[in-house]
C-alpha cells in the first residue's frame, strides 16, 4: 500500500475512533474543516509539523498515520506481542486482585 492511501486510511480509522467529525479535528488542529476534508480525499499533503498536530489532536503517536496492519508480523515480533501480552495480563490480574483485596479490607473495617 502506497503512503499516501495509508495515511488518507488511518487519518479517517483515528479520527472515527476519537469520535470527531472533520470539523472536530479542524478546529483541534487550528485549520479549516476544508483542509481536513481535502487530506482526507487525498488532494492535500500535510507538512510534517502539521502531521504532529493532527497525531496531538487524536492522541496517537505521529507514526500510527503510516501504520500498515494489514502488513504481516514476523515471527519473533509474534514471539514479543505475545509475550507482552501475556505479562500484561498478569499484571492486570494482580492489580485486580489487591483492588478487591483493599475494598473487601475497607468493608471489613
Amino acid at each position: 500500500m502506497d503512503l499516501d492511501r495509508l495515511f488518507i486510511q488511518n487519518l479517517k480509522k483515528w479520527r472515527k475512533i476519537m469520535g470527531l467529525s472533520q470539523e472536530k479535528l479542524a478546529e483541534k488542529c487550528e485549520t479549516g474543516h476544508s483542509y481536513i476534508r481535502q487530506l482526507e480525499c487525498g488532494k492535500g499533503h500535510p507538512s510534517f509539523s502539521f502531521i504532529g498536530k493532527i497525531a496531538n489532536a487524536l492522541q496517537i503517536e505521529p507514526y500510527q498515520l503510516f501504520y500498515d496492519e494489514s502488513a504481516k508480523v514476523q515471527p519473533m515480533q509474534e514471539k514479543r506481542i505475545k509475550l507482552i501480552r501475556a505479562k500484561l495480563i498478569e499484571s492486570i490480574s494482580s492489580d485486580v486482585e489487591n483492588a478487591f483485596d483493599e475494598l473487601k479490607r475497607g468493608k471489613d473495617a
